[in-house]
């Protein structure tokens, strides 16, 4: 999985924007009330998005399929078109939601409805070994590639470096946020999803993180602080209240999310990069066109 030159779960970094899975099932017309015969294909980015919804409000054992087909605008009969149960939705929403897989198109391999998905146990496991192949990724896998601490003299913009790592994993947290919130609500009740959610996802990207924060400040070109693992788990949480959590209530949720995620980076930044660096990145700033 390591051969593969573009992450598949974290390809919102590459060009192929429109591709995003997340954004496919938040995009305004999903929502919208459509008149034309659409297929099952063009109709399954709103059944997904329905069941995110679904599982995130009322967790797995409360939600039932007659729920998730209301909040689709189906009859639950033909929610069955699609899947074969509550489970199987619940992992394909989750699937999809994470950023595993595409949606399926008409005429793909394997597309055919109803979806066959593997058990919840499965896909436990496979989202534990996607991730752990995966991370680290982008700005971050690139900076603990040239982490030695006795080859910093090429690194001249230590503010820059970290200022790129914070905002693709803001941007993480953002793309992930919904299949988050579902794991969250219904890992009350499924001890599995929580220790998925704390060990199998969040703990690789701190333990890379926290990896390069101790081989940047080994060099000085991040603060020394009392603890880096500690601080890793600092940045990461405050980039994911700001990313996810601030929506819980509506004067966080009124916060832009690109003035979010311009905050939440520039208060880390000064927190943990030395004075002399930061004016060097807005002097460097200055200078661009």
């Amino acid at each position: 999985m390591r051969g593969n030159v573009t992450s598949r779960t974290f390809h919102f970094l590459a060009s192929d924007r429109p591709h995003i899975v997340s954004e496919r099932l938040t995009y305004p017309h999903i929502l919208a009330r459509v008149t034309a015969k659409r297929s099952a294909h063009q109709r399954f980015p709103e059944v997904i998005a329905a069941a995110v919804r679904v599982f995130a409000r009322d967790g797995y054992r409360s939600a039932h399929m007659s729920d998730v087909a209301r909040e689709a605008g189906l009859s639950e009969a033909a929610l069955y078109r699609y899947v074969d149960g509550k489970e199987g939705l619940f992992v394909l929403a989750i699937r999809h939601a994470l950023l595993l897989e595409p949606l399926p198109g008409e005429g793909d391999q394997g597309g055919e409805f109803p979806v066959t998905v593997p058990s919840l146990a499965e896909m436990i496991g496979q989202a534990r070994e996607f991730v752990a192949a995966e991370v680290p990724f982008g700005a971050l896998a690139q900076a603990l590639r040239t982490g030695d601490p006795g080859d910093s003299a090429g690194r001249d913009d230590p503010a820059g470096e970290l200022q790129l790592i914070m905002r693709e994993l803001f941007a993480l947290e953002e793309q992930t946020a919904k299949a988050a919130d579902m794991i969250e609500r219904s890992a009350r009740e499924l001890p599995e999803l929580a220790d998925l959610l704390n060990t199998g996802l969040r703990r690789p990207v701190l333990d890379a993180l926290t990896q390069y924060l101790d081989s940047r400040a080994k060099t000085g070109e991040l603060r020394l602080t009392p603890d880096t693992a500690a601080t890793a788990r600092l940045v990461l949480e405050t980039l994911t209240g700001f990313a996810r959590h601030r929506h819980s209530d509506p004067y966080g949720a009124a916060i832009p999310p690109g003035l979010a995620r311009e905050t939440a980076v520039d208060a880390l930044l000064h927190a943990l990069v030395p004075p002399q660096y930061l004016m060097a990145q807005y002097l460097n700033s200055k200078e661009r066109p």
